[in-house]
């Protein structure tokens, strides 16, 4: 049996009239509405021909046509567009100055300035955003809040996604990790658009970070951070993904030539109270070996090795391979740290 849809108003309201001997019935008529033959592709139904839309609803515009092998998610979805709730798909962001992205989150380094010169808002449903409304991205941290980026008097119509807002937001500088919460929001009218203001939100952060270094050296031992990084052959790894606020955290770290090199011996190089943790090593996805007891630790005898970047002086921990060339090119080390 071919597959099918039926939309089926039952009959009802009957009424019956009885004079002996004839008996006048009045019953509503049973509407069926029948979509037949729908073909299934890729676990969903698409159809089977093409058809042209003579009256506008929703999305579905008069005057256009759902070409052959249209899923009929995407009918489904343009004749309900109205009744949408619109959403914040995602955050990304454009910066300047000393930056990172992890994910939707933006990364600056402690010490450092940088300045937001945009955001850019994936939407779901755009359309159904109210009109003439403002979209309004804030860090929302601060006391008052602290506008990142602002679209006012929006017109839902020509509303585009990604919508990119333009900013001359200056992140603050931080001397330590801390991270401020930037929140995103909008309005759209519910009750299908003919009530009252309903506000969207969508929430991500701009973090202050100090930098984790993997690098390699011919140093044997260290007399200050600044002085091994200036003297470095190779930086392998350079970032600010490490977040001080979790209890531990594994980074993937391809080698290189560098790190097989047997006059240089490879450094991790760790920040506030992090420690290095387990390290282990694989070649195309398999696990080959445990190096967790690879490294000579250096904490200038609990002091640490204090580093300055710009108005922050982070101290640091070091870990040196304990023979140099320990690390095939082809290996990944898989590097946990602790806080």
């Amino acid at each position: 049996m071919p597959n099918k849809v039926e939309i089926t108003e039952a009959g009802k309201n009957i009424v019956q009239i009885s004079t002996s001997p004839t008996t006048l019935a009045i019953t509503e008529t049973v509407h069926t509405v029948e979509v037949a033959a729908l073909t299934r592709a890729v676990g969903n139904a698409t159809l089977t021909g093409s058809i042209d839309i003579t009256n506008t609803i929703g999305d579905a515009l008069a005057g256009g046509t759902y070409a052959a092998g249209t899923t009929l998610e995407t009918v489904v979805r343009d004749l309900i567009a109205p009744f949408l709730e619109p959403a914040f798909a995602s955050f990304s962001w454009s910066a300047t100055g000393t930056h990172q992205a992890n994910g939707e989150q933006l990364l600056v380094e402690c010490g450092l300035a940088a300045s937001v010169s945009a955001v850019i808002l994936t939407l779901s449903n755009p359309e159904n955003f109210k009109n003439a409304s403002s979209i309004d991205v804030s860090n929302t941290s601060a006391v008052p809040n602290q506008t990142v980026a602002l679209s006012t008097g929006i017109n839902p119509a020509t509303l585009s996604s990604p919508l990119t807002i333009s900013s001359s937001y200056v992140v603050p500088i931080q001397t330590s990790p801390v991270a401020s919460t930037v929140t995103a929001s909008g309005l759209y009218l519910g009750e299908d658009g003919s009530g009252s203001d309903v506000t969207i939100t969508r929430s991500t952060t701009i973090a202050a970070r100090h930098r984790l270094y993997v690098i390699t050296s011919t140093a044997t031992s260290v007399s200050s951070i600044s002085g091994l990084l200036s003297g470095a052959q190779a930086t392998v790894l350079s970032t600010l993904i490490v977040d001080p606020s979790t209890a531990s955290q594994n980074l993937s770290v391809d080698c290189n030539a560098s790190t097989a090199n047997s006059s240089n011996f490879t450094y991790i190089i760790i920040a506030g109270a992090g420690t290095l943790g387990e390290v282990a090593a694989e070649i195309n996805g398999r696990g080959v070996a445990d190096y967790t007891d690879s490294w000579v630790a250096d904490n200038n005898s609990g002091s640490g090795y204090t580093h300055t970047v710009g108005t922050a002086s982070p101290s640091y921990k070091v870990y040196r391979s304990n023979q140099p060339g320990a690390f095939d090119s082809d290996i990944t080390l898989n590097i946990e740290i602790l806080h």
